[in-house]
């Protein structure tokens, strides 16, 4: 039936280009293009999620994440990563898609340099090398700092993260000067008092947004799933901002209105006029 599915989707999207993925899942995402997982043996031990089909002139910028734990499997948080991937991305999970095994921060540089490798051509042809995100949940986030400095990233995003000792919130943070944001989980996230933390102890200059909501994204129960509406389409705006260009996205952390009604509380923002982003 998936294959049927699939045949009359191309019949009816004419000029297509599919992404080669063998999906280990439904294609999923509310975004145009819905997405499912792979992995490829030039990248092992990382799960890769890309729209399912897709049109030959969509480009897909890449975001490499860091997983919760750094020992989630790299579909804990399926959900999420297809519901991004479904808005042209590309989503390198930091982990294979059933293992629980111990991640390093080195891997997300792995990732970078496999998938601009491999971008324009082939089943990736639709993947530009040019436009690549580092983020991460809680102690994936603390992996994204520490490969902070690669000067690929055009942003990075810290989701229910911080870091935890103190000392090292001015060493990390103050050396930031990518556009960062901060995505917090409330009282009840322990990653909530660090990450603000960090977000004050970054440069004035640097582009940066802050925001908490205790629903979808926390270190516990049901909150840790990250599949609440509130944190999927928050960072599909910062995707699509920073890496597409998509200015009516950045209306999103730009204009608080609209993060508010999503749910946002806590919003604090800086020099986010100095962003800049050439459109896709």
């Amino acid at each position: 039936m998936a294959a049927k599915t699939i045949l009359l989707a191309i019949l009816s999207l004419g000029t297509v280009t599919q992404a080669g993925l063998v999906s280990r899942q439904t294609a999923s995402g509310t975004g145009p293009y819905p997405a499912a997982y792979t992995t490829d043996a030039g990248l092992a031990g990382q799960t890769i999620y890309m729209p399912a089909i897709m049109t030959a002139d969509v480009k897909l910028p890449i975001i490499v994440w860091g997983v919760g734990g750094c020992s989630d499997s790299g579909t804990n948080t399926a959900e999420f990563h297809q519901e991004l991937a479904s808005y042209g991305f590309m989503v390198i999970v930091n982990n294979a898609p059933t293992a629980r095994t111990q991640t390093q921060a080195t891997s997300l540089i792995t990732a970078a340099d496999w998938a601009q490798k491999v971008a324009g051509g082939g089943k990736y042809s639709n993947v530009d090398k040019s436009r690549i995100a580092v983020g991460g949940w809680s102690c994936g986030g603390l992996q994204a700092y520490t490969v902070s400095s690669d000067p690929r990233w055009a942003t990075i995003g810290i989701f229910s993260s911080g870091q935890l000792d103190a000392s090292q919130s001015v060493p990390v943070a103050s050396k930031i000067a990518k556009p960062i944001f901060y995505f917090l989980g409330g009282n009840g996230d322990p990653a909530q008092a660090p990450g603000t933390r960090d977000y004050g102890n970054l440069p004035k200059t640097t582009p940066a947004w802050i925001g908490t909501n205790n629903k979808g994204h926390g270190h516990s129960g049901p909150t840790g799933t990250f599949t609440a509406p509130a944190i999927k389409i928050a960072a599909v705006r910062w995707a699509q901002w920073l890496l597409q260009g998509n200015a009516t996205a950045g209306t999103f952390f730009t204009n608080n209105a609209q993060a508010t009604a999503a749910g946002w509380t806590g919003i604090s923002s800086q020099s986010l006029d100095k962003i800049t982003v050439v459109p896709l």
